[in-house]
């Protein structure tokens, strides 16, 4: 066997690339066919899931609302009345003397209509005498309007008066057509008004032979309707609805049926029962989609269906539905009893006659819910989603299935398809590997002479024989290119981010892709935006008490506590010149919310001004003015350009700065609109604008700022490393004794004898730096701050440099 080191550049090329590709596309094939399998038996498993919740939900809501309704009706008046009504003419029939030469025509309609039919469903032959009305009142009914009446079975309702004179014949009448419409409209099979005290059957809508029948001693005593009245009767409160599972009901031909019944009361007593007979077309209606599975996903074998306590189906099976023929072979070939074949075939259902004993519906019936792979009636591996059913009285599970076979046909199919896509990429790859194997060998020595210039052995033969690699040489080389080039591209980036963060520090990100678009001329209007002016009140005794690095820290360390504060509101610092800290919000990102959020980042910097004070050893203070409106912004100039704001909004913010006392917070009436109700302020003096006359001003409450003051002022005399829940304690009780006069003090402390006008803020620098013989080189110390604070400007060019000055 031939070793690798043997092989040409090429074999080895073409082996390599045909092991791999070979080797990716099994692995890739098994993957797929394998995700592909899990994937669509989980979204069938879903769907399963999610068709059988929705079934589930909607039969739950249709024996609700069906309870619902005959809970109304049992309350509504014309069904009281009727109830009265029919209760009288009833007993009339029994206690007055009709014709008794009636039972000759009644035995022939059961001989010749009835009992024809009832054979097909039932075993032996059925016996007059045990079916034959007993009671005076209900063999004359059953003559009227069941043996005389002309219209034909199933038809027999269109009878609304049997002309008999009777006064039950009247009530018949007056109500029958209303019952009839109700009857129809919802879809019941039947309409029952039953006697409480007697059982008699009074009136229903289609009248088949258990019309007029008493369900006390009649022969439908044992049905699941006489079941159904005897639960009204054990418990006949108001509004409570009773319901019997499905089962043969005779007089229905032997078909399946349900039934619900409720009582009825006239006023505190109760004389009636009102039942209703479900139909078994509305519930498979909800199950199938009125035939429509493909529709609704289930493909040509899935379906959901009904199961009760006893393993019995209590709704259609889809074969049943779609090809009767066919559902009966399969039913033999599952081993049913050959009687109950015929009775499917028969009755034409599968309700109660069915039986579907699987691992799910067991475990439904057993109260769980889940999915599982099972085998069917049919001994066919199905896909199956089940939960249990939540109706009064009844005792059932409903489940969702599909065969296996139909839910892995997808997965067949890109089994067969990746098969024989394997063998197209296989032919396809073999010839790609080699011509790419004969163009990428050629250039190989080309390069290495390109490269080795001075290589004296450079006879083709015997490079393509004795060289081990050329791939080594190749490799080293486009190894350093590729460190070079990216070196280069992570350098470059570097600086393009360092560009793109010096922009976005200085203007919105709107702006700045703008400048960068290369426009000119770049201006915006803002029409909700906070903007806030503070001062900070004594530190030119500090500029003039300590050394440049000394007051460069101090500062730097004040305005970086301001900086994190402003991010936990979300408030943008816009510019730190000298001792005056400006702060927007809503001006790049907006704030529904942004007049909160500015006065809880000012009651902040108070907060923040006191850490600063006990840190350092200093006494400043701090005068904040707040206002809200439209400010435009812009960016000025093309050689230095410099991003400012300017507007009215901005002016009046920094005219409430000046007019703030110290340690306050002085905000305008846009602003005080916004909080009022989360503050408590003060009602401040109003300030004169030359454009817009007086306007007025708010503080915070003076029993609150009181206790910040206190907490604000360094005491000398104490050593500022003592507790602070000491000095907490002594400053609440010197405070709720006199705290006008701790105010008073405290500005007292600070030199400050009224607050500070207008007309004062142009000399506020002057005031805040002692005239000294050393204040020039105090000056130029100033002009000496370290890198770290080159974005704060030198107090000396204040007017000058400040874009929110005057005259700028």
């Amino acid at each position: 066997m031939l070793k690798i080191k043997q092989f040409s550049i090429k074999s080895k090329l073409m082996v390599m690339l045909l092991t791999a590709s070979l080797g990716s596309i099994a692995i890739v094939n098994y993957l797929a066919w394998n995700k592909a399998k899990e994937t669509l038996q989980e979204t069938i498993f879903t769907h399963l899931t999610s068709v059988r919740a929705t079934k589930r939900e909607h039969i739950e809501n249709y024996f609700k609302n069906i309870q619902n309704h005959l809970e109304t009706l049992c309350e509504d008046r014309m069904v009281v009345a009727a109830m009265v009504e029919f209760n009288k003419g009833f007993k009339k029939l029994n206690d007055e003397y009709v014709e008794r030469n009636l039972n000759a025509e009644i035995e022939r309609y059961y001989q010749t209509e009835f009992f024809p039919r009832l054979s097909k469903t039932i075993e032996g032959v059925p016996n007059y005498e045990t079916y034959a009305p007993t009671s005076q009142a209900a063999q004359y009914l059953q003559y009227h309007y069941i043996a005389k009446n002309p219209n034909p079975i199933g038809q027999k309702d269109e009878l609304v008066d049997a002309k008999d004179g009777s006064e039950y014949s009247k009530y018949h009448e007056k109500y029958h057509s209303i019952f009839r419409n109700i009857t129809k409209k919802f879809g019941y099979y039947n309409f029952f008004l039953i006697d409480f005290k007697t059982g008699d059957i009074v009136y229903t809508v289609y009248k088949e032979t258990d019309f007029a029948t008493n369900l006390n001693e009649g022969p439908y005593r044992q049905t699941n309707l006489a079941q159904a009245v005897a639960k009204v009767r054990e418990n006949p409160e108001r509004g409570a609805i009773q319901m019997v599972d499905f089962s043969p009901y005779r007089p229905s031909y032997g078909k399946p049926a349900a039934f619900i019944a409720g009582p009825i009361y006239n006023g505190p007593h109760v004389i009636g029962i009102l039942a209703v007979q479900l139909p078994i077309d509305e519930i498979d209606n909800v199950l199938t989609g009125n035939g429509n599975w493909v529709r609704e996903g289930l493909g040509n074998t899935g379906q959901t269906y009904l199961i009760g306590g006893d393993l019995l189906m209590r709704s259609n099976a889809r074969y049943l539905l779609e090809d009767p023929e066919g559902y009966k072979k399969v039913l033999r070939a599952s081993g049913t009893a050959e009687s109950t074949i015929n009775s499917i075939a028969q009755q034409n259902t599968s309700i109660l006659l069915q039986r579907i004993d699987t691992e799910a519906t067991r475990a439904a019936l057993g109260g769980k819910e889940g999915i599982k792979v099972v085998d069917n009636y049919r001994g066919v591996p199905v896909l199956s989603s089940y939960s249990p059913v939540k109706i009064d009285g009844v005792h059932w599970a409903i489940l969702a299935e599909m065969t296996l076979h139909e839910a892995y046909e997808s997965v067949s199919a890109l089994q067969n398809f990746l098969l024989i896509g394997s063998v197209i990429v296989i032919l396809v790859m073999t010839y790609l590997a080699n011509l790419a194997a004969i163009n990428f060998v050629k250039p190989i020595d080309t390069i290495v002479k390109s490269t080795r210039p001075n290589d004296p052995d450079n006879a083709e033969s015997d490079k393509y024989v004795n060289a081990k690699d050329e791939f080594d040489e190749i490799g080293q080389i486009v190894s350093e290119m590729r460190q070079t080039i990216h070196q280069n591209k992570e350098l470059l980036e570097e600086k393009n981010r360092e560009n793109e963060e010096l922009l976005l520090n200085m203007m919105p990100s709107s702006m700045a892709e703008r400048l960068k678009k290369g426009e000119t001329l770049i201006a915006e209007s803002f029409p909700q935006v906070t903007v806030l002016f503070a001062s900070i009140n004594g530190f030119g005794e500090v500029v003039a008490q300590r050394e440049v690095q000394q007051n460069a820290a101090i500062l730097n360390d004040l305005i970086d506590m301001f900086d994190q504060e402003a991010e936990k509101y979300d408030v943008e610092k816009f510019a730190a010149i000298g001792e005056r800290y400006i702060a927007v919000c809503g001006l790049t990102k907006p704030h529904l919310d942004q007049a909160k959020r500015m006065v809880d980042f000012a009651q902040a910097m108070l907060e923040v001004l006191k850490q600063a004070n006990n840190k350092h050893r200093t006494q400043l203070s701090l005068r904040i003015g707040i206002h809200t409106g439209e400010v435009m912004a812009g960016i000025i100039g093309n050689k230095k350009f410099a991003y400012n704001i300017w507007g009215e909004t901005v002016n009046i913010a920094r005219i409430l700065n000046v007019q703030a006392e110290l340690h306050t917070i002085t905000i305008s009436k846009d602003v005080y609109e916004r909080v009022r109700d989360l503050y408590r302020f003060e009602k401040g003096k109003d300030v004169q604008l030359e454009t817009t006359g007086k306007i007025g001003t708010w503080v915070l409450r003076k029993k609150w700022l009181t206790g910040l003051m206190a907490d604000l002022m360094f005491d000398e005399e104490e050593d500022p490393l003592n507790s602070d829940d000491d000095r907490d304690l002594k400053d609440d009780r010197d405070v709720k004794k006199a705290p006008e006069a701790k105010e008073n003090n405290a500005l007292a402390a600070l030199g400050l004898q009224s607050p500070i006008s207008f007309d004062d803020f142009d000399d506020l620098d002057a005031k805040d730096t002692p005239q000294t013989k050393d204040a020039p080189q105090t000056k130029e110390k100033n002009n000496q701050i370290v890198p770290g604070l080159q974005s704060l400007l030198p107090l000396d060019d204040l007017d000058e440099r400040d874009p929110f000055n005057d005259n700028a």
